[in-house]
């Protein structure tokens, strides 16, 4: 008898709708290397699959559907192959159902297809691998997260999206302290030597994630550190998950008197701190970002501390310029700091 051919899932009705069922074990994934588009790439297939369905396991991303779930008007083939390699690449996740501590070194796609039309679209077909199954169907007894697709695909940060997992995987203990070395552990950032005083921890990431995460997902949640003396040894997580907020913007005709003037006076973009101490003028800052995302990604800075964050790259991309012209400005006086920045940021455009 001939077997019975098994349909790749391709859709599940409106995306918005989506609802992401993760088992706890995956959330071990702050380990791997894999990218806030990658990550994306995960929750999507597992939105898309029925978990008690295991021999449902293929999920074909439509053409341009990719490319609309990463907010890009095209993906170049090297970069849409190095994605799917680290898909299938090997990653750690950890056994919560064992006894004594016990993990396992998974692919998590035993397959990945791409096919581009004439228009440059991608489809894209990813099949789970058989060892992967067990962490993405009938996974009751592992325990599992539930959670809006739509909250995720709309983060621009690798570190919002993993305090998000974090959050919604510690959701019920409502309160709760961690150590500050166990959390920069888990955002990635423990090695990151710009992480390392609570203060800069704190302006340049926390409080990011915290923004961010209120602008885009359901997720409410309020933090304080925890002090030792005068050191700053844990976070104290209070968090409150809102299941049926409407994520609408607000009509600025309703904004109370006290919303319109928060919101007049501008909070100064993370990209404008290094420059501070040159006392540009808001016109030269505005010249200045003009020229600043026209600078081609591979200019801009790629370590660990930027996680594939735009808006991090280019604070760490001009923090690098302003030491380079303090420290040219005191071997020599420069008459223009705001004259001698563009100059360069331009030579990195040429």
């Amino acid at each position: 008898m001939a077997r019975k051919k098994i349909e790749p899932i391709i859709s599940l009705g409106n995306e918005d709708k989506l609802t992401v069922q993760k088992s706890l074990p995956l959330f071990a994934l702050w380990r791997s290397e894999l990218t806030l588009s990658e990550f994306k790439i995960l929750d999507t297939y597992l939105s898309r699959i029925d978990s008690r369905k295991p021999d449902k396991r293929t999920v074909i991303f439509e053409k341009g559907e990719l490319e609309k779930l990463l907010e890009v008007k095209r993906i170049r083939t090297e970069e849409l192959d190095e994605r799917l390699k680290h898909l299938g690449t090997p990653v750690r996740l950890d056994d919560s159902t064992a006894k004594n501590k016990k993990f396992a070194r998974i692919s998590l796609f035993e397959k990945a297809t791409a096919e581009q039309d004439d228009n440059g679209l991608w489809q894209v077909e990813l099949t789970a691998s058989q060892s992967a199954m067990k962490y993405f169907f009938n996974i009751e007894n592992l325990g599992y997260l539930r959670y809006k697709l739509r909250c995720i695909t709309a983060l621009t940060s690798r570190y919002t999206y993993i305090m998000f997992i974090y959050l919604e995987a510690n959701r019920y203990r409502k309160s709760w302290d961690i150590p500050v070395d166990e959390l920069k552990q888990i955002l990635d950032c423990d090695k990151e030597e710009t992480y390392k005083a609570y203060k800069r921890f704190n302006d340049l990431l926390l409080k990011r994630v915290q923004k961010e995460m209120n602008e885009k997902t359901e997720c409410r949640y309020s933090y304080e550190p925890v002090k030792k003396g005068r050191n700053v040894v844990a976070i104290r997580f209070e968090i409150e998950t809102l299941s049926n907020a409407n994520l609408e913007e607000i009509d600025e005709n309703q904004m109370t008197f006290e919303q319109w003037q928060e919101g007049a006076i501008k909070e100064k973009e993370l990209w404008q701190e290094p420059l501070e101490a040159f006392e540009f003028t808001q016109e030269q800052y505005d010249e200045l970002f003009s020229v600043l995302i026209t600078i081609p990604s591979n200019k801009l800075p790629q370590s660990q501390a930027c996680h594939g964050s735009v808006e991090l790259m280019r604070y760490h991309y001009l923090d690098q310029k302003a030491k380079e012209i303090i420290r040219r400005d005191k071997q020599k006086a420069i008459q223009s700091k705001f004259a001698y920045l563009l100059k360069l940021m331009k030579k990195d455009i040429e």
